[in-house]
């Protein structure tokens, strides 16, 4: 009973570690249940399919790489990509790309939960059931958690490109037939006459484990790449953070600018003045004239990514003005900038502030935003900038009490 518990144990514990990660839009407990039970279910076929197709293989180095990649690797990953194509991917909850990698694993853990279980089984005969559940369980049963966030990364990439979904599906199973197929490659040679007496266990051991950690790296890479995502869609505020903006930052917030006002007010102003209010206001002379008159600029980071700015100045006591507010595009409409905004406020309202004034352009889609956040429009303003342009702006104002 010991070495079932034992043979069970690693694939019950990697489905939890998928779980967990899959933390902002998890799949439904009984999806993922059929989804290991379905991998229990096709190590069977795959058997008695490796048995028939191994007979016609033999120990030279060819061979053995054939028995490694197309009887082994080819028929086991085959296997669990028909129960991730054919099951997982049409579920309805199956809804962002992360539920691949979920979906994939999972379905591999009930692959090898069962394959585990056979390998134990059959050692315990010879006394080596202890030994070979151990080993297994450090790197068997992850290496298969591994080969399933390759297919499934690709898996759920196809699922939201329908355009590529072929090729990427494709994709997904050759990356896992060919870390499989090169992890069991290297454990197979040691049974090889041609090999075994000018490359030692040892080194062929090696071999495998490299192959294993390559893969294991990979598929921690690719797991993160999917939850920020997941991340990004469902929470998307959960790694955003203020910090103080100081002189040396003038570069960054000009590389911002740069990048956010061509998007914002391309429709509006035409691109003679939007060049002409850069250099205006966005100079490194301006920007650090600015810093000097008491406007507070903070960076908007999404964890370690600059995102936007913004800007803020106490305009008299009681009243602070929201000088800048600006975020990047692809961030526009995932809550960055209601969040900068709800900091600022809270911060003003810790500095004793009633309200908080800006001015936007009348034409600017920024008007909803703030109007969405509390913001009404309490006057017109038209600002002679110089050259003969004018800003054509809104006062709006917040209530901080």
């Amino acid at each position: 009973m010991q070495l079932i518990s034992l043979a069970i144990a690693p694939g019950l514990a990697i489905c939890l570690f998928i779980f967990h990660r899959d933390a902002y839009n998890r799949e439904p407990k009984l999806n993922l249940i059929a989804a290991f039970f379905l991998g229990v279910v096709v190590t069977l076929p795959v058997y008695f399919a490796e048995r028939y197709f191994g007979a016609f293989t033999d120990q030279s180095i060819s061979g053995t790489a054939a028995l490694a990649f197309l009887v082994v690797a080819f028929t086991e990953e085959l296997a669990k990509f028909a129960v991730l194509r054919w099951y997982a991917c049409p579920r309805k909850s199956f809804d962002e790309p992360l539920d691949g990698i979920v979906y994939a694993v999972v379905i591999s853990m009930g692959f090898a939960t069962l394959e585990n279980i056979l390998y134990v089984t059959q050692s315990a005969g010879t006394g080596r059931g202890y030994q070979v559940a151990f080993l297994r369980m450090f790197l068997a049963v992850p290496a298969h958690a591994t080969f399933g966030v390759l297919m499934g990364y690709y898996a759920g990439k196809a699922k939201f490109e329908p355009a590529r979904a072929s090729r990427l599906l494709a994709t997904g199973l050759a990356w896992a037939v060919l870390f499989h197929g090169a992890y069991d490659f290297c454990l197979m040679l040691q049974q090889s006459p041609a090999v075994k007496d000018y490359v030692s266990n040892g080194a062929l051991f090696a071999g495998a484990v490299i192959s294993f950690i390559v893969a294991v790296r990979l598929s921690f890479k690719l797991i993160r790449q999917h939850r920020r995502l997941s991340q990004q869609t469902h929470r998307p505020t959960e790694t955003m953070k203020l910090r103080k903006a100081y002189p040396h930052d003038i570069p960054l917030i000009r590389e911002l600018t740069f990048r956010i006002w061509p998007h914002t007010y391309g429709s509006i102003l035409s691109g003679e003045q939007i060049s002409y209010m850069l250099e205006k206001m966005y100079s490194e002379r301006s920007l650090t004239g600015q810093m000097e008159q008491q406007h507070e600029f903070v960076i908007l980071y999404d964890g370690v990514q600059p995102i936007g700015f913004a800007s803020v100045g106490l305009q008299e006591p009681g009243v602070f003005r929201l000088h800048k507010l600006y975020v990047l595009p692809e961030y526009q409409g995932k809550g960055a900038g209601r969040f900068a905004l709800q900091e600022l406020a809270k911060a003003a309202r810790r500095r004793g502030g009633r309200s908080l004034l800006l001015n936007v352009n009348r034409h600017n889609k920024a008007l909803n935003f703030y109007e969405k956040n509390g913001f009404a429009v309490i006057r017109e303003e038209d600002i002679d900038i110089g050259n003969g342009y004018f800003m054509n702006d809104y006062v709006m104002e917040m209530k901080l009490g």
